[in-house]
């Protein structure tokens, strides 16, 4: 498994009950607490907002839909004002250093040339 960002263990599973059916998720630590900082925000349960996400998802998985749910969520959330009090545009998304630390994709081409494929259904 890839290390997480905060060093800790890459996932972690939790139980959720969906519409009064139990079920598991294994999400990364850093994903949890982000979920729980959205339900606290939202002042719903973990199991409420995990049904939500559930009754809107399509064929995919439930912690799948968790994660893009969460993604959106906070991208919504997202302004220019919160992006330049954060340090961000500076070219190093992690908070590392400088320019140093800037990601390359492919062999030393710069991220912003990075194009995204989709799996067609």
């Amino acid at each position: 498994m890839p290390p997480s960002f905060s060093g800790r263990t890459t996932l972690v599973s939790g139980n959720v009950t969906i519409a009064g059916r139990r079920t598991s998720m294994r999400l990364e630590p850093e994903m949890w607490a982000a979920l729980k900082a959205i339900c606290a925000r939202e002042r719903l349960s973990i199991h409420a907002v995990c049904t939500l996400i559930d009754e809107r998802r399509g064929e995919g998985g439930l912690t799948s839909a968790v994660r893009t749910f969460m993604v959106k969520y906070y991208e919504g959330a997202a302004t220019e004002e919160g992006h330049e009090r954060a340090g961000h545009g500076s070219g190093a998304p992690f908070g590392w250093g400088g320019g140093a630390g800037r990601a390359t994709i492919n062999q030393g081409e710069p991220a912003e040339t990075l194009e995204l494929e989709t799996e067609e259904a």
